[in-house]
């Protein structure tokens, strides 16, 4: 505890006495680098507080994609909502690099408000103040997310087929990480994709190996984007992808390896003598290209239109 005794954070201005005093409520415990330490929605009644390493909290959104949500570094701490709150956690604490962690529990703070009351007084009165100069920073995004959440689970929100999400979901999903990134200041990109020549695809093989080849390519799509975007098939062949804080530039990079993993694909397991399977991205991207939602989406399509035009089997974007 000495060595947090200059920092800033939860023990800031805490004098080695009343360090020394507080220390043997504490446990400590290491965190390998991507260790979970508390997982969003779990209730762990411990206050863990930062006292070598990184901790990042990230906040999973509709669309398995994380929001990355800050970094806990020496002296800040975590886990109070449970602690105080009979609360599950909002966000997944992992360690972003090997970490030391301090641990108070529900039994030892109970036990440091009956045995040492000055010191719990000061403790809890820093954690009070910290925690509401951290929700006042935050809880716009959070009611932000949290409203959006609730509409969109009140529907049916997958395709049937493929699994991924459905056109109303898209909308709904474009409008607000729209309106969220806008103003939170962060980039936020729209891919609008097809698969060029599906009809004459699913008139040569039939609508059956047709669909194969469509979840085929949706295999792929999630492969590159893992949990960092949101897939919905927008109808037929084609599907939109949004991508919550990348630029431009990330975007192409997506777009780039989509294009070149659908194109380098083998299918022939569907259909024996398939002609290659090709894509065409129309990319668009705020604030790089549209800085509204109604040009955002624009743009977008435009571009795929633009792609389809020079020869498909490419990406394009229009700024």
């Amino acid at each position: 505890m000495k060595r947090l005794s200059a920092a800033q954070g939860l023990f800031r201005d805490f004098g080695d006495d009343v360090l020394a005093r507080l220390a043997p409520y504490f446990t400590e415990r290491a965190a390998g680098a991507g260790e979970t330490i508390v997982a969003q929605n779990e209730l762990v009644r411990e206050l863990y507080v930062v006292a070598e390493g990184r901790v990042e909290s990230v906040l999973a959104l509709p669309g398995s994609i994380e929001r990355p949500h800050g970094d806990c570094l020496p002296g800040d701490f975590f886990g109070e909502v449970s602690l105080f709150g009979d609360r599950p956690s909002s966000d997944t604490y992992r360690a972003a690099e090997p970490c030391r962690l301090l641990v108070l529990g529900e039994r030892e703070i109970s036990a440091l408000m009956e045995e040492r009351p000055v010191e719990a007084v000061a403790l809890i009165a820093r954690l009070l103040g910290l925690t509401i100069r951290n929700l006042r920073a935050s809880s716009s995004f959070l009611a932000d997310v949290v409203q959006w959440g609730e509409r969109a689970s009140s529907r049916v929100i997958t395709d049937e087929l493929t699994g991924v999400y459905n056109r109303p979901f898209l909308e709904d999903a474009l409008e607000n990480f729209f309106d969220i990134s806008k103003s939170n200041h962060k980039p936020v990109a729209f891919l609008m994709l097809d698969v060029d020549n599906f009809r004459g695809i699913n008139e040569a093989i039939g609508r059956e190996k047709a669909d194969a080849v469509i979840v085929r390519v949706v295999g792929i799509i999630r492969g590159i984007i893992s949990s960092h975007g949101i897939i919905a098939r927008y109808g037929g062949d084609e599907f939109s992808i949004l991508l919550p804080e990348a630029d431009l530039t990330r975007a192409l990079s997506i777009a780039g390896e989509i294009r070149v993993g659908v194109e380098s694909a083998d299918f022939s397991d569907i259909a024996p003598g398939l002609p290659r399977v090709t894509t065409s991205i129309g990319v668009s991207a705020f604030p790089d290209t549209a800085t509204d939602l109604a040009g955002f989406r624009e743009k977008a399509d435009a571009s795929l239109y633009r792609a389809k035009e020079m020869g498909r089997n490419r990406v394009e974007a229009i700024k």
